[in-house]
This record gives structure tokens, C-alpha cells and sequence, in this order.
């Protein structure tokens, strides 16, 4: 829990058989104690600022006087109930002056006004753990669906902002309960019970990757792609991918599972705004392991990416390109991206139209699209992108001035091998007849539209004729 406790109660604790936290019940990976340095360090600053010598460590043997010091605080004279830091089994011992024998008296109880604050915060903490333990036993135990339904509602919002509650749960047998409960929910086509389900293990798995775990391992997958098959609580589905995504050794199994599909579908439905967010956030989450990128692609990401692109909302702009660029990682990715209808004049409108982030993801994706592609490249030109590059490479971020720099340069090398300079082609000319050379010339090149040829002739114009711009100076 990551909690401070004296030495000698964890010791006590420890020499009583017990290997796990005592406020989380999580099993200790090892039974090494490790001091709190920070709290040493304020006590050795108080020490030093009032003159006081620095405390020594604890004995080596928990004798019995040293017992009475840490727990009556000095108060000897003064008979009091104490509480042994939450978890020191000394609930209810009563610290006086020493016997003779020196024996420690155990009292039954305590009066409510003379407790301790401590042992007060520890008998509210063993009554919520009481009523956690009573949530799970009608989890696991209750036949009923709606009185379990109930159950785990209360458990979502126990969950929603309670890191302790989800470490304890975690420990606890909640995760193999709420799948059983969900299981159940498909198999009754509860769609209600369903979505509490799904956002009661969402809250579980929120910021703990051990609660990931232990779902992956417990078939949580396998259990979505039933629950999005058969059920259109696709909002709760589609958040719950989306968390498990976060966790890396996740996201080659949801990238090899129907989640792919399910997920790319909805970028283009009439869905709610939020579920397609939570969608395009788990694709891209999915697009960062490279063996996705195959089943990615053959879902038709790229289609279902390129409206968003130019959508005119930054975060779906913005995000959609990050999606190609982890796509473009790949050779089969940059073929089904260059042969997609339309894409690259989306991406160059962007530079005209994005924001300076988006510019810069544009700009990075074309060039890498570009990089080893004589075809990109005539495709990049034919959209007249030379001044929205220039412009990027003065007042773009710094990542997007690097990029549209290297993507200048990459046009001005392309220009320097198909147009060599004018002096060899005059070493080289010896045609008697140019007139029908230059016929000939004309009835070979393809037909092209018209607004492409127009676009082409100004951006060459601006590559090869504006010589003060500084895609000269690259």
C-alpha cells in the first residue's frame, strides 16, 4: 500500500506467518523491510534544528520496555488503550506501568470516548473490508440477476474513484465474480447488465495493471467479442478495450482478436461521438505493436481513418494521422495508404489547413510515404504542397520544420535526377528534327486532369524557379 508502519509491528506481523499486506491482502513479493527514508530525513532535520541528538535504531530484541515506550507514547503514569498502527494485533491491550513479571494486561474492551483516533480509523477500516467481503458473497452466491446487478453497481461506484478499493478488490476475487457476472448478463442478452458489468471492470482496471492482468488471464477478451456480437452495448465494450489497451502485453492479444473489426466499424458509424473517441484511442493504442498492423490493414483502417483527417475536429484530426504514421511503419501500410483514393490529398490539405501538431504529423507522414517512392512523391507535388511546406519550415514546431525540411530536400534531389542540368543537355542534343520530338513527346504522356496538371505546373514552378525560398538552402 505503500503505507509507513512502526518496525516492530511489521516485524510482529511477519514473525506471525503472515506474507501479505495487511491493508491490501496483496502477497509480498519478498519480507525485506525497507526503511522510509523521507521520514528519517525529517527526523534527523528536527533533530539537528533544536540540538537533539539523533535517535538510534530500535533494539535488536523486542524487549518488553521497549514495547511500553512505542505504545504509550511516555504516558506510563496514565493508564490508556492504544491501537498497534492497524495491523500489530494489540487492539485492545491496555499499556501500564510494568509488574513485577513484567507482564503487558489484556482488556475485552474500551469505552467508545477514550479510544484512540487510530483504533477508531482501523474499526472503520475493518467495517468497510466487512462490507466488501459482503458485496462479493452475493456476487459469487446470489442466483438472482437483478439482485446481482445491484451488487455491482454498488461495486462501479466503490471503484470509480477509490485506488485502494480497486488493490484490495483486485486481491480479493472481484475480477473472476464481475466476469461471471457479465458472462451471465450475454448469456440472458441483459444489456443493462451488461454495461454495469463492463464499467464496473472498466473502474477496476483503471491506472492498475495487475487488475489488467489478472481479466486478460481470466478470458476477459474472449468474453468482449461475445458480449459485441450478440449485444449493442458497444459504448461499455468499446471503454473497456480501450483500458485494457493501455497495457502492453494487451494489445497483441486484443490486435489478434474480432475487437479489430468491431473497432474500425465503428469510426464510421452513426455511433455516439464518445464510444468512436474511445475506439479511435484503442487503434492507435493497438497501431504501436507492429505485428497488429497486418490485421489492422485488412480491417480497412485506412478507409475508415481518412474522414476523419479532415474532419475539422483537431483531436480527431490529430489522432487519425498518428494512426497512419504508426501505420506508415510498414511497408504494406505506406502501399495501402499511397493507394488509397483521395488520402494524400487529404494529408496535404492538412498542411494548408491543421493546426501546428497536425501539420507536423502530416508532414512526417508524407515523408515517410515519400522516402524511396518516386510515385509519392509525384502524387505529394501534383497537390501543389511546396508552399505550405516552406511556410512549416519556417513557422511550423520544431519536429514539423525538421520534417518539412527533409521532405523539401527529398523533392529537390528527386528534381536534380529527372532534370539534370542545362549544360549536359546541350552536350546531348543532337536531334535534327525537335518539332516531332516534341509530338512525340506530348502523345506519350498520359492524359491527366486538368486541375492536377495546374497544381503540377505551379508546384514545379515553385520548386525549380523561386530560388530565394528555402527549400534552395536545404
Amino acid at each position: 500500500s505503500g503505507q509507513t508502519y512502526e518496525r516492530i509491528c511489521i516485524e510482529k506481523w511477519l514473525g506471525d506467518g503472515h506474507d501479505t499486506c495487511p491493508k491490501t491482502q496483496q502477497r509480498l513479493p519478498h519480507l525485506s523491510l525497507t526503511p522510509n527514508y523521507c521520514v528519517k530525513g525529517l527526523i534527523a532535520s528536527w533533530c539537528e534544528q533544536n540540538g537533539v541528538p539523533n535517535p538510534d535504531g530500535p533494539p535488536e530484541s523486542l524487549d518488553l520496555n521497549y514495547w511500553r515506550l512505542a505504545l504509550s507514547e511516555s504516558e506510563t503514569a496514565n493508564t490508556r488503550s492504544v491501537d498497534s498502527v492497524g495491523f500489530c494485533n494489540l487492539k485492545g491491550v491496555k499499556v501500564g506501568p510494568l509488574e513485577e513479571s513484567g507482564t503487558i494486561e489484556e482488556i475485552e474492551g474500551k469505552e467508545a470516548e477514550n479510544e484512540h483516533p487510530c483504533v477508531q480509523e482501523e474499526v472503520s477500516e475493518l467495517n468497510v473490508l466487512e462490507r466488501y467481503q459482503d458485496l462479493l458473497s452475493v456476487l459469487n452466491e446470489e442466483e438472482n440477476l437483478r439482485k446481482r446487478c445491484k451488487v455491482v453497481e454498488q461495486i462501479r461506484l466503490l471503484l470509480k474513484d477509490d485506488e485502494e478499493a480497486r488493490i484490495f478488490m483486485g486481491a480479493n476475487g472481484f475480477v473472476e465474480g464481475l466476469l461471471q457476472f457479465l458472462d451471465s448478463a450475454v448469456r440472458e442478452g441483459n444489456a443493462m447488465a451488461q454495461e454495469i458489468g463492463a464499467m464496473a471492470l472498466f473502474n477496476l482496471a483503471v491506472n492498475n495493471n495487475r487488475n489488467k492482468e489478472l481479466m486478460l488471464a481470466a478470458g476477459v477478451i474472449l468474453l468482449l467479442e461475445d458480449m459485441v456480437s450478440n449485444s449493442n452495448a458497444h459504448e461499455s465494450a468499446t471503454a473497456l478495450y480501450l483500458n485494457l489497451s493501455c497495457l502492453e502485453q494487451a494489445k497483441s492479444i486484443i490486435g489478434s482478436s474480432k475487437a479489430v473489426p468491431f473497432l474500425v466499424q465503428l469510426l464510421g458509424s452513426e455511433t455516439d461521438p464518445q464510444c468512436k473517441l474511445d475506439a479511435l484511442h484503442t487503434l492507435y493504442n493497438l497501431s504501436t505493436v507492429h505485428s497488429n498492423i497486418p490485421s489492422l490493414l485488412s480491417a480497412g483502417i485506412v478507409n475508415g481513418l481518412q474522414p476523419l483527417v479532415i474532419s475539422g475536429d483537431n483531436a480527431w484530426a490529430e489522432k487519425s494521422i498518428a494512426v497512419l504514421l504508426n501505420l506508415a511503419a510498414s511497408q504494406a501500410g505506406i502501399s495501402e495508404m499511397v493507394s488509397a483514393c483521395g488520402l494524400i490529398s487529404d494529408l496535404a490539405s492538412v498542411l494548408d489547413t491543421g493546426e501546428l501538431i497536425e501539420q507536423e504529423q502530416a508532414v512526417s507522414c508524407l515523408l515517410l510515404l515519400c522516402n524511396g517512392s518516386e510515385k509519392c512523391c509525384q502524387m505529394v507535388l501534383q497537390e501543389g504542397v511546396i508552399p505550405a511546406l516552406v511556410s512549416i519550415s519556417v513557422n511550423g514546431t520544431t519536429r514539423g520544420r525538421e520534417k518539412s525540411h527533409k521532405l523539401l530536400m527529398l523533392f529537390r534531389e528527386q528534381r536534380q535526377r529527372d532534370h539534370p542540368p542545362a549544360d549536359a543537355n546541350m552536350s546531348i542534343e543532337t536531334s535534327q528534327d525537335p518539332m516531332p520530338a516534341t509530338a512525340t513527346a506530348q502523345e506519350s504522356n498520359p492524359p491527366c486532369k486538368s486541375v492536377s496538371r495546374k497544381k503540377m505546373g505551379r508546384a514545379l514552378s515553385f520548386l525549380w524557379k523561386s530560388k530565394s525560398y528555402s527549400v534552395y538552402q536545404c
